[in-house]
């Protein structure tokens, strides 16, 4: 072991009194001779000083003033004086073994040593105290052979006194024999109780022996015999905070620090004792003092650690607590206070190590891992959540509120084995109240009106002066739309209860539920004057009238405590409704640094992005959603959404990669991810996926979809197309219906593609893109279906391009000019860099007779298409014909390639105008 090394560093002002002509060198020893025999110190030091003064090579002068400093307890101030006494030639015999004291005190071990060759002048006794010093000096430096000799020489050269058991004392603590260590120094104190260095090693002795109180007792002693001592105030400091008295440990701290506010051990002092008195702030503060000066002992890192954590300093309590979690037992409560902190950070992977082997041994342990259960449920991290809900449940007595804590855990889950855990709670404390209500409603939620009732008629029957049971029973009539009986329930809650919000809250919307706007006023006004500020009933006033007036009962509440984010996000709703965006905005971002925001937050400022059309912000808030919650599912499947939309399928198959760190065989990002593979048409990666949804339990429908629209890339039309079939049938939306209708095209199949459409119209008739494709096919076998649809789709999109354009080609072919030129112009207003449009508007001007400007599109059209496009180059030349452009028009068409028979039948006609 190594010995507490004495370090003082404690500078004292003294006032040195001026030496009067007369005065003599001679005359100050002897006053100060005076003053030590009268135990007048800062007057023989003064007296002492003026002597050196006057004479700075007076060796007693200097012998004397260093043994004063030495029983202060000065170490550096004796060790000065002595070396110069030494110097100026005092005696060895009275000067070394002071000098060798001076230097222990200064952790000068090696000066020590080299004492020895002079020590062998020394006196038997004298030498004892010399190698009783020698041995402490190796021992401090590890040298354990040496230290044994100096103890031999010491006790031979005066055996059985007292610096020859203090040698053997050291001896004896250096090989941890702390007994016989005590039982030498008991003798020494015996002999003479007021030995300073005896008692400094009592003192370590006891510590070690973890008695406390004999410790601080003998430091006290020490610090009595030795004032100027600084070390023996930290040690006794210690010594008072193990023994539990932190209050008189702190005292000491505080005079430490007055003199050296840095002092790392003192602020450590006080770490602890503010920790034990509950001020976490300043246990806190003390705490990082001490650790920023490197003084990392295990107990301040969990004193920093588990005051941050009360302080809610999520961060700092997580930094200092995971560096010793390995060594924390594992029922220790700093594991929990980690584990917490994670949690609030979010670092949910960390949890699971943090607690480690951590069992729930009786009821605060199933408490804890439900709290944090019912945490990791609320960050998304359901399978960690359920990990722990399985050790929760491992109590070896039944427990009401363990099944109680676990069926409502369950539910959250949408596990229904969670409402047997409720019964099961019941049915262990019959007087639970609480479980049987989370029965009841849970019951309702699942349709179970039955159970439901009998808990209804139960509470009413045993707690008729409560109610509680008249409410849940108007819940169950309101479930079932019996709405009188439902007001019959609330009455009699009302009239046992009365105003009770629960009943004010359900009677206003049985109002609503029924649609009575007058009613619903009357009771919305009765409920908003008995709870102006209760969130709930804020809800159903504004929905009811959705004004100004409502507005403002909303931004009153909220005004009143706008760091409630519930009241926040409903006022920012309301402010949606109305279109005040931008103040809805304003009134989100006040929580922008928010930790663990909840999900309608995110939901409601990405809405208002939306509203606004503002893509970026949109982008960014979903981002931001993602790193703050990791763990919701949301923000993944609307990030990955957004990127769809942009057609960036790369950057949105990253995202939904990455989540599945955390939802590793999350169903829905696997059919997100595959939907992205198919957009995309990254076949192979699509097949992978599909083979692993095909072992999941997802309906067999949605599975046909998915291979179908994969043999729909591979071109597999007909294989394709019974497997659309069923899928569209299961699910009949219009973009099921688009792969359906390409699987049937491809198939050949164009009467059916037709119909498929047509029967999904009928469905959604004002769908423009089922519209556009079935005006499409109509193109070719009937084109007044092809007007008819065409010319509903530009009724309902005036900026529809392709029906503008089409609706100008198709009056072009009927002849109707003038209607065809009124849907090319607005074609041309909408798209006049689309090559199609500016070819079908000069094909119009050339039937007008508008020669130039048709020759003048017509070569825009041309340039556009950068003269790839054969029907394009064909009226381009038709124009040139028209003005007599006659040789461009035989250059071109001599070079012109036609792939269609349509397209050489033109070419022929016009070879035969030229």
């Amino acid at each position: 072991m190594k010995f507490v090394k004495a370090s003082v560093c404690l500078s004292v002002l003294l006032a040195l009194s001026a030496c009067s002509e007369k005065e003599t060198v001679e005359g100050h020893l002897s006053n100060a001779k005076t003053y030590l025999s009268e135990n007048k110190v800062n007057e023989g030091v003064i007296e002492l000083k003026n002597a050196i003064k006057l004479d700075t090579k007076n060796a007693e002068a200097r012998f004397l003033l260093g043994k004063l400093y030495l029983e202060l307890g000065d170490g550096l101030a004796a060790v000065k004086e002595l070396e110069r006494a030494r110097t100026l030639k005092y005696a060895d015999n009275k000067v070394l073994p002071l000098l060798a004291r001076a230097y222990i005190l200064t952790d000068a071990d090696a000066d020590v040593l080299a004492l020895t060759d002079a020590a062998q002048v020394l006196s038997s006794v004298e030498q004892s105290q010399y190698f009783a010093y020698k041995t402490l000096a190796a021992l401090r430096l590890e040298d354990i052979p040496l230290a044994k000799a100096s103890a031999e020489i010491a006790n031979d050269a005066n055996e059985q006194g007292v610096y020859a058991m203090l040698a053997q004392a050291y001896v004896q603590l250096a090989e941890n024999n702390f007994e016989q260590a005590q039982t030498l120094v008991t003798r020494i104190l015996t002999i003479d109780s007021n030995l300073p260095d005896v008692l400094m090693l009592q003192g370590q002795v006891a510590t070690l022996m973890k008695n406390y109180l004999l410790a601080s007792e003998s430091f006290k002693q020490y610090q009595q015999l030795q004032p100027r001592s600084g070390v023996v105030q930290l040690l006794l400091a210690d010594a008072l905070l193990k023994a539990g008295e932190y209050l008189e440990a702190e005292k000491y701290a505080d005079a430490i620090l007055a003199s050296i506010s840095g002092q790392p051990f003192a602020h450590y002092i006080k770490a602890m004792a503010r920790f034990q008195q509950q001020d976490y702030k300043k246990a806190s503060e003390h705490a990082e003092q001490a650790l920023s000066a490197d003084f990392n002992q295990f107990n301040l890192k969990l004193v920093a650690g588990a005051s941050a954590f009360h302080l809610k300093n999520w961060e700092q309590s997580h930094h200092h607590l995971s560096t010793i979690v390995n060594y924390l037992p594992t029922e220790h409560q700093a594991r929990r206070m980690l584990a917490v902190s994670q949690l609030e950070l979010g670092l949910v992977d960390e949890i699971s190590a943090t607690l480690g082997d951590f069992d729930a041994e009786n009821e605060d342990d199933v408490q804890f891992l439900s709290s944090v259960s019912f945490k990791l449920l609320e960050l998304g991290a359901t399978n960690e959540a359920k990990k722990l809900i399985e050790r929760s449940n491992q109590l070896a007595q039944p427990d009401a509120n363990q099944n109680a804590r676990q069926g409502i855990l369950k539910l959250m889950m949408n596990d229904p084995s969670g409402i047997q855990d409720l019964k099961d709670a019941v049915q262990l404390n019959p007087e639970f109240i609480e479980a049987e209500l989370a029965l009841a409603f849970a019951a309702l939620q699942a349709n179970d009106i039955e159970q439901a009732k009998t808990i209804a008629n139960k509470w009413q029957e045993k707690y008729p002066e409560k109610a509680g049971g008249f409410n849940l029973m108007a819940s169950i009539h309101i479930k079932l739309e019996e709405f009188q009986q439902a007001e019959q329930q609330l009455q009699k809650s009302l009239a046992i209860e009365e105003n009770n919000v629960f009943a004010i809250t359900e009677q206003l919307r049985i109002a609503r539920l029924q649609k009575n706007e007058t009613l619903s006023k009357e009771r919305a006004e009765q409920a908003i004057a008995l709870y102006p500020y209760n969130n709930k009933v804020l809800r159903h006033y504004f929905g009811i009238y959705k004004n100004e007036q409502a507005l403002e009962k909303l931004a009153d509440a909220y005004n009143q405590d706008k760091k409630n984010i519930p009241k926040a996000m409903l006022y920012s709703e309301a402010l949606i409704v109305l279109s005040e965006l931008n103040k809805a905005i304003s009134v989100l971002q006040a929580f922008e640094h928010e930790s663990k925001l909840p999900k309608r937050y995110w939901q409601l400022l990405s809405l208002v992005y939306r509203q606004k059309q503002d893509a970026s912000q949109v982008q960014s808030t979903f981002e931001k959603w993602l790193k703050a919650n990791p763990y919701h599912i949301e923000p993944v499947v609307l990030l990955a959404d957004f990127y769809a939309g942009q057609r960036k399928f790369d950057r949105g198959l990253i995202v939904v990669n990455r989540a599945f760190d955390y939802h590793p065989d999350n169903l829905i990002l696997q059919l997100v991810k595959m939907q992205l593979l198919l957009n995309s048409k990254q076949i192979e990666q699509a097949k992978q996926s599909y083979n692993k949804l095909a072992l999941t339990d997802i309906n067999d429908n949605l599975k046909k979809g998915l291979l179908g629209r994969i043999m729909l890339l591979e071109r597999k039309y007909t294989q394709a197309v019974p497997k659309l079939e069923s899928f569209y049938t299961a699910y009949p939306s219009s973009q099921n219906a688009v792969y359906l209708t390409a699987a049937y095209l491809g198939d050949n199949d164009k009467g059916k593609a037709v119909q498929v459409l047509e029967k999904h119209l009928q469905k959604e008739p004002e769908n423009a893109r089922i519209k556009t494709m079935l005006a499409g096919l109509y193109l070719d076998n009937d084109k007044n279906k092809a007007i008819s649809a065409y010319t509903e789709i530009a009724k309902q999109q005036p900026r529809n391009v392709v029906a503008n354009n089409n609706l100008a080609w198709l009056y072009l072919e009927q002849g109707e000019v003038d209607k065809a030129f009124e849907h090319a112009e607005k074609a041309m207003e909408l798209a006049p860099q689309i090559a199609n449009v500016v070819d079908t508007y000069g094909k119009i001007l050339l039937k007008k007779g508008d020669k130039r400007a048709a020759l003048k599109q017509a070569t825009r059209a041309n340039e556009l298409a950068n003269g790839k496009d054969v029907d394009i180059e064909l009226n381009y030349i038709e124009a040139l014909i028209a003005n007599s452009r006659n040789n461009e028009a035989k250059t071109l068409l001599s070079a012109l390639q036609p792939k269609t028979n349509a397209q050489q039948e033109k070419k022929d006609a016009l070879l035969a105008k030229l």
